[in-house]
């Protein structure tokens, strides 16, 4: 039996429900929005989209400083599950020097933390030896840093310059990295190559 009241009735529910779905989609949306633009301060990062980046908690971070209540993540180094990325943590010691601190004391502090991590990783890396000579044009930062008298910052050095220049030619054109002097490439020729 049809009941014109009761008909009605359902009608105002559908558009009342169909409201509350727009209004939560609208939060959600802005909630994306503000997670991905909305963030200050989120630190240098290799090859990590930057959402990757935003998503990660504070303790990722080797410091995590504040700017009149906003705060500023410095040098991750941790994955979304906790696990050291290596390569990010060379990374950030290598480029340690263009983060921008609120208070610069806090610079030694990450120093000091992201430290700690490389020679755990140095020492359980070392126990492993290269095998035959290192294709720079290819290398990663953790196969850089096995080289003889290459840390992070020559290791980062090493990659941007490749991909700023393309490819290495010759080995020789190590020397025109920022800080591979003479005494360096003679340190490393013997371990490295163009192919």
């Amino acid at each position: 039996m049809y009941h014109p009241k009761k008909q009605k009735h359902l009608g105002i529910f559908n558009i009342i429900d169909n409201k509350c779905r727009l209004v939560s989609f609208c939060l959600i949306l802005f909630g994306v929005f503000v997670l991905v633009f909305g963030v200050e301060g989120t630190g240098w990062c290799l090859g990590w989209p930057d959402i990757k980046v935003r998503l990660l908690s504070d303790e990722c971070f080797a410091v995590v400083e504040y700017d009149g209540g906003t705060p500023v993540r410095h040098c991750p180094y941790l994955d979304i599950n906790g696990k050291l990325d290596e390569e990010q943590l060379i990374y950030v010691l290598g480029s340690l020097d263009r983060e921008k601190w609120v208070n610069p004391k806090n610079k030694e502090k990450a120093k000091k933390h992201l430290e700690k991590h490389y020679d755990r990783f140095k020492t359980k890396a070392m126990k492993k030896e290269l095998i035959g000579p290192l294709n720079i044009n290819d290398a990663s930062l953790t196969e850089l840093v096995m080289l003889p008298q290459i840390g992070p910052v020559l290791a980062v050095k090493i990659v941007e310059y490749r991909n700023t220049h393309n490819m290495y030619i010759t080995i020789e054109e190590m020397k025109k990295v920022d800080g591979i002097g003479q005494g360096i490439f003679n340190a490393i020729r013997h371990y490295i190559s163009t192919d």
